[in-house]
């Protein structure tokens, strides 16, 4: 068990503080990403009204604090409690407290919209709840520097430094779940365009999700080039769980899983609008580089001391986890061993939900092995978000491609667009095909693509139509009847350009 625990539950503090500067920052991101639309999705004026998603919720059972809020001043304040408990978990003060805040925060925040939850809100909010249980504020945090502050003013002979690795089975439930996303990611790539290596020439002509980069590439990227980035990507995904898991070699399979994690999903950033999902992947690298690496950075630091002044050198070392051995770095005031066993019960108890979950949401498992799942797991899932379904662009990249519009006739018969203008203005033609590269943010495009089919969602949109002309601040804006649209057409096969196969359905027509 000792050897077991050594490789796959000890992890370096000063990774963990890493890791946890690395998850604010996104969580930073994800609330700035969802505050221009923080009236359209978060308020009853917009596309989901609480009282609808409270009627037909997404997933049942659910909760959110943000179900409160009916006004944009409501969830504006909301916004602004999430933004501190990020700020607090970003500089490491009273960590653990900002550790379950940030959890809240982030689960409330999703919960609100699961209408719109991908992979990457999904990756986040379990990046969240796993680290949680570690300790990320022992370096690089105003806690670990208060704590030598106030160690420095005693008198005390002898400097102590806290522990630099800690023994957790919330690291382990950390490292199954990168293990878990990228085994089962790959595992269901099984159809023919990852087989021929046409994956990535389908997801560029996804104009619903691709950039303003991806437009341009797709244009003159050779058939050799997107065979090789199919090939690459399917690669390093069956490439991570293994070295994830490897008992050999492990600073440098650690160390190689790190930089192939970051390496895989910048260039899905780079071609692709995922919302979070690339930002969030990353947030997970920091946590699994190994002790050397981290004495190597103490001793660039001390030779980086120099160059400031003597009393701010100090400060800003003892901050940085004290680089200076001469320095004192207190320990945390450690849990009890009482504490310390209900914590790791409590990781061992979610581990076994999470298990659960995988066991049911994969097609991959085989039938024999899709055990019931007890309705108090089904809960804490949901309420947890503790979805295990992964399924990224499987089993093939999509070859159709489609979007919603908006056909609306204001009192004075002209034809407008709400829909298409606050999703992309630059795209609010109201024309019946799939624009090339429509701009989406990842919200617009979940709801895009998911609204045909759930039509108990529509009166919604009915009623934020209807509000157009208070939006727009003109009453001659007034819609006195609209079409709503589905567009579709088939993606280019590879060595063309054009789609095919273009297709308009009408959703709903309506009068006011």
């Amino acid at each position: 068990m000792r050897g077991l625990a050594s490789l796959y539950a000890t992890v370096d503090v000063r990774a963990l503080a890493a890791g946890r500067i690395a998850l604010a920052l996104v969580l930073q991101l994800d609330l700035i990403k969802r505050l221009p639309g923080l009236s359209t999705w978060y308020t009853n004026e917009g596309l989901l009204p609480n009282h609808t998603l409270l009627w037909k919720p997404t997933f049942d059972p659910t909760f959110s604090p943000f179900y409160m809020a009916s006004h944009g001043w409501q969830a504006g304040l909301g916004f602004a409690v999430c933004g501190l408990a990020y700020l607090a978990l970003l500089l490491g003060w009273r960590t653990k407290a900002a550790q379950v805040a940030s959890l809240v925060a982030v689960l409330g925040l999703h919960g609100r919209v699961l209408f719109l939850q991908n992979g990457g809100d999904v990756a986040l909010s379990l990046l969240a709840l796993w680290t949680v249980f570690l300790p990320t504020g022992e370096r690089y945090s105003i806690d670990a520097w208060l704590r030598s502050e106030r160690l420095r003013g005693e008198e005390s002979p002898l400097p102590i430094a806290g522990p630099q690795k800690v023994v957790s089975l919330g690291f382990t439930a950390l490292l199954l779940q990168l293990v878990v996303i990228y085994a089962f990611n790959c595992v269901h790539k099984t159809g023919p365009n990852w087989r021929d290596g046409s994956a990535v020439h389908y997801t560029l002509h996804q104009d619903r999700m691709v950039t303003s980069f991806g437009v341009w590439f797709r244009e003159w990227m050779p058939m050799a080039v997107g065979q090789w980035l199919t090939w690459s990507a399917l690669a390093i995904e069956a490439l991570l769980p293994l070295l994830l898991l490897s008992p050999f070699g492990q600073r440098w399979s650690r160390r190689g899983a790190a930089v192939l994690i970051v390496a895989l999903h910048a260039g899905f950033a780079l071609f692709m609008n995922l919302g979070v999902f690339s930002a969030a992947m990353i947030a997970f690298a920091p946590n699994l580089l190994p002790t050397e690496d981290w004495d190597r950075f103490d001793l660039w630091w001390r030779g980086r001391q120099p160059l400031l002044a003597s009393s701010l050198r100090a400060r800003v070392s003892r901050w940085v986890v004290a680089a200076d051995s001469r320095l004192p770095v207190a320990p945390a005031v450690m849990p009890s061993e009482f504490g310390t066993h209900v914590r790791e019960a409590l990781v061992a108890i979610l581990m076994l939900v999470a298990a659960s979950q995988v066991l049911v949401e994969n097609a991959a498992i085989p039938r024999r092995l899709r055990l019931h799942q007890p309705a108090f797991m089904a809960g804490m899932v949901s309420y947890l978000q503790l979805f295990q379904g992964w399924t990224m662009f499987a089993p093939d990249a999509p070859r159709e491609d489609l979007t919603v519009i908006v056909d609306a006739v204001t009192k004075d018969e002209r034809h407008v667009d709400p829909l298409s203008e606050a999703a992309s203005p630059a795209h609010a033609q109201g024309k019946r095909t799939v624009s090339p590269g429509l701009g989406h943010d990842s919200f617009f495009c979940d709801y895009l693509a998911r609204i045909s089919g759930q039509g108990w969602y529509h009166q919604a949109l009915i009623e934020w139509v209807a509000r157009y002309p208070e939006r727009t601040g003109r009453q001659e804006d007034a819609i006195v009847s609209f079409d709503l649209i589905e567009v579709s057409d088939k993606s280019p096969p590879p060595g063309e350009t054009d789609p095919r196969d273009v297709h308009a359905k009408n959703l709903l027509s309506h009068k006011f």
